[in-house]
């Protein structure tokens, strides 16, 4: 199955901003974004626009969004 993944910050620099990725089946969030290097606790995840946690199963045509953590003031 196919989803789409839009990276920012530095991983957009690395990757890419925009992927499409052929994914198995019950392949979660988390899973696919551990072998790519991208730690889930400093990023914002976002699945169709809706923030999911690492443990969320992707389907077919799902749009993964991953937004680095920003802080300071």
């Amino acid at each position: 199955m196919k989803v789409r993944l839009i990276l920012y910050g530095e991983h957009a620099l690395r990757h890419g901003s925009k992927l499409e990725l052929e994914v198995g089946e019950s392949r979660t969030v988390g899973e696919l974004l551990r072998e790519l290097g991208i730690s889930t606790s400093e990023h914002h995840i976002l699945v169709n626009e809706i923030k999911v946690d690492e443990s969320y199963v992707l389907k077919d045509g799902d749009v993964l969004k991953v937004l680095p953590v920003v802080y300071g003031g």
